[in-house]
């Protein structure tokens, strides 16, 4: 059973990262296979995970075991986390390539502005709850295959 969660979560995880491929493609009309591999993007991968493994563990185990609520709080933690301070990480690297898009014709060492930081980082509201809405059907799928 408890291997079950875990397998029902990480499935969880790979169909939203895939489901990353066709927003993305539906956005851009561009297929970017590295998406598959990172972090930020529609839908929440981390949430959609976190929701599963939750209800999961409510279904099976019980919404009012010890295992369900040290989930519940791990997962609005990882909630939290994704939307709030990855999020604001996000803009502030943003904010700094364009800074050193700006300068780099006026410094000494242009070798500090060459490498980019990672602007996708975390998630918007919409894509936080896209990945809830997906960790909640499949977590309610499983739990009506097993």
């Amino acid at each position: 059973m408890y291997n079950y969660i875990l397998e029902i979560s990480l499935i969880s995880l790979i169909i939203a990262q895939g489901l990353k491929l066709f927003t993305k493609y539906f956005v851009t009309r561009e297929w970017d296979w590295r998406v598959l591999l990172s972090t930020g993007g529609m839908p929440s991968s981390h949430t959609s995970l976190v929701t599963t493994l939750t209800l999961s563990i409510g279904l099976l185990v019980g919404f009012d075991s010890i295992d369900f609520a040290i989930s519940f709080v791990f997962s609005a933690v990882v909630i939290h986390d994704s939307m709030g301070i990855r999020y604001e990480a996000g803009k502030h690297a943003s904010i700094l390539n364009q800074i050193g898009k700006d300068i780099a014709h006026i410094v000494q060492r242009k070798e500090l502005y060459e490498e980019k930081f990672k602007e996708l980082l975390g998630h918007k509201p919409i894509e936080v709850f896209a990945g809830f809405l997906l960790g909640i059907v499949i977590a309610i799928m499983g739990f009506c295959i097993i």
